[in-house]
Parts: C-alpha cells; structure tokens; sequence
C-alpha cells in the first residue's frame, strides 16, 4: 500500500474548490490566528455554493485565503479535508502538481 507524505509545498492551496469547515475546525482555526471565531468566520469564510455550511474563502486566483508564502498558516489546525488530501481524496490532475512523497507501508 502507497501512501502519500505531504512536503508542505503549498500546490494543492493554490487549487480552486471548497474547503468545508466544521464548527470545531474554525474554533481551533480562529484560536491559532489569536482571533475570535467570529471574527476568523467574518474575514476567511463564505457561505458554500450548496448553502449548506460554510468554506474557507480563495483570492482571485482560487488559492486558499489562509496561504502565505506557499504555507498553510494554520498547518497545526488546518481542516480535516486538508489533513486527508492526497491520501484520502484526490482532484483530476493532482498529480501533476503535488509534490507528495509515495511510501511503501506495511499492511
């Protein structure tokens, strides 16, 4: 079995799409910017296309909000979508540009 070891190279922030946040994942967002969840609700989040939730905001290039200099600046909080990419989902073409390291591990 393969699994893939992010290298931080902040590729798969840059891709368009929505981030689906919990409650919890916002709290711990919000406390990692030293800010209220209201106020991390407010500046880096948006309603989903469904209606039903909320979405990390992207600029005008479809890159997350919250990427700074190619590095996710709540890495010790991000979202579980985020935490799970490219081991348990994947988009077309993620290959292309993803520089995750594949493991061999032990089943």
């Amino acid at each position: 079995m393969i699994k893939y070891e992010c290298e931080r190279c902040g590729k798969c922030c840059q891709w368009p799409g929505e981030v689906v946040i919990s409650e919890k994942e916002i709290k711990a967002m919000a406390e990692d910017l030293d800010i209220s969840p209201y106020d991390f609700t407010q500046k880096y989040t948006q309603l989903r296309s469904s209606r039903n939730g909320l979405t990390l905001k992207q600029d005008e290039k479809g890159s997350c909000v919250l990427l700074e200099n190619n590095s996710c600046s709540v890495h010790s909080s991000k979202p579980q979508q985020c935490k799970d990419f490219p081991n348990k989902w994947r988009f077309k073409g993620w290959r292309q540009i993803c520089e995750a390291t594949p493991k061999k591990i032990k089943q």
